[in-house]
Formats: C-alpha cells, structure tokens, sequence
C-alpha cells in the first residue's frame, strides 16, 4: 500500500500507577530520521524505541515523544513512605518539617523513572509504542491514497495537454508545409517538385518534436500503469516527472509555435506540483 510519510498518532495506557502517553509524528525527509523526546532521557528504552521504529519504516522523519505522570497523583504509596520518612527524621531533630512541590515532583520523578525502568514497564512501552506505529501507518495510508488521487488528477491532465500537442503539431506541420512551399516558389523559380520537398523535409526537421512526443506519450502511459500498482514509490514517479520534464523542454526550446511552447510549460506546471506530492511519498 502506498503511504505518505506525513502522519500522526498518539497512544495511551496505564501500568504500575503510572500513566504513559506516547505520540508519533512523521514528517518528510529523503533518509530515515528517528526523534525520541523523553524527558527521563532513558537510553535503554530510547534504542528500544529506535530499533522498533527501523523495522516499520524506511524513510521520513519520525518524532516520538514520551510523557508520563501518576495516576494516583500525590496518593503514590512510594510516594507516601519517602514523606513519612522525612517526617520522622524531621521529628528526630526537632526540625518543622517542609516540602516545596518541586521537590515532590522530584520524588515523584525517580519513583517514576525506577518504575519505567522495569523489565514489566518496558514490555508494556513497546507494546503501547507497536500499536502507535500502527496507528501512524494506517493514517499515512490513508494520507498516501488521497495524494495518489492527486497524482492520477494531474497526470490526466497533463495527458490531455499531451493530445492537444498531438493535433496541434499536426496541424502546424500542415500550415509550415504550405508557407515554405510558398515560399521556396516565390524565391526558387522552376524548382523541381522533389527539390521542393527536399527543401522543406530539411527545414521541418530543425523543429520537428515527433520524436519528443513518442517518448512524452510513453512516459505518461508507463507512469499511468505504475501508479495503479500498490507499491510504486515517490522516487519511482519522481523519475518519470524528470523524464517528462526534458521532454517538455526540448518541445517548448524546438517548436517555432507559440502555443505549443505555452502548452508545454503548462505540463512543467502540473509536473512540479506532482513532484512535490512524491516527494511526500515513502
């Protein structure tokens, strides 16, 4: 199936009192990317995290941040027993005792992160982290399926462009005919007929774009039959966006034709726009 690699999830669950939230993002990048936002700064399950998220995806950059907080909040029973014994050793020296809610959160904080650090709670994490990236997937899926929508839109167009260059060289080769003959005549006295064509098959060929339109043709029928395919990739349709782009080129710099060079930067137009699409495809 193919995806975009612009995405979102977020997943949720609670184990040992503690809540944890992890969020993904994926963002557009030409090699693989992996951003871990922990707070805890936990090595351990960050390598876990990144040797996880190498297995689903190739490309693109993902972002994945990890926050938790009790659940109990200040009713932790870890929690409890570190102020009780604060109190009691306060009680031993005669001394009020005090507790800011910073340094709460500190004890809250190494409760946690001792938490975290269990064999329990990590199984738990990359479970929680499998069903995140699955999430993402379906979301770039779906995502990757509206931009292929977007692809197949543009490229109809510009196969249309394509067949109005058709009928209109066609055409002009007709009208270029007629004026070099015309031409050829009034400055040539008693040329002979074959001279004639001769003459004018020479002068034809310094701007026929027949060649170019074969090859123009071919690109968009086979990126056509690709893009029905399930697993064609951005770098795939990239290609054949330069391809067509250098035949448009050679179209719009050969043709002596004014709307056909206006014909062939209208197709420039569509493939830059579907260039940019692919690259937002894995």
């Amino acid at each position: 199936m193919i995806r975009s690699m612009t995405g979102f999830s977020t997943v949720s669950g609670d184990i040992n009192s503690i809540n944890f939230i992890i969020q993904l993002r994926s963002e557009n990048s030409k090699n693989l990317e992996i951003i871990i936002y922990d707070k805890f700064n936990n090595y351990k399950i960050q390598e876990k995290i990144k040797n996880i998220v190498k297995k689903n995806f190739t490309r693109g950059k993902i972002r994945v941040s990890l926050d938790y907080y009790y659940k109990d909040s200040f009713n932790n029973e870890s929690i409890t027993k570190e102020l009780y014994k604060f109190v009691k050793l306060a009680n031993k020296f005669n001394i009020n005792p005090t507790i800011s809610i910073t340094e709460l959160v500190e004890i809250m904080n190494k409760d946690i992160i001792i938490k975290q650090s269990s064999d329990k709670s990590i199984r738990f994490q990359m479970k929680l982290l499998d069903k995140g990236i699955k999430d993402l997937i379906s979301s770039q899926k779906v995502e990757g399926k509206n931009l292929i929508i977007d692809v197949k839109s543009k490229l109809n167009k510009i196969n249309k462009i394509k067949e109005q260059i058709i009928k209109r060289t066609r055409a002009y080769k007709i009208s270029l005919e007629k004026k070099y003959t015309k031409e050829i005549l009034n400055n040539i006295p008693n040329i002979d007929s074959i001279d004639i064509k001769k003459e004018i098959i020479n002068a034809i060929d310094r701007i026929d774009i027949e060649e170019e339109i074969i090859r123009l043709n071919s690109h968009v029928t086979e990126l056509k039959k690709l893009i029905g395919k399930k697993q064609v990739k951005g770098l795939i349709i990239d290609f054949y966006m330069q391809e067509i782009n250098r035949e448009a080129n050679t179209i719009s710099s050969k043709s002596k034709d004014a709307k056909l060079s206006e014909m062939a930067i209208e197709i420039k137009t569509y493939l830059n726009q579907i260039r940019e699409i692919a690259a937002n495809l894995s």
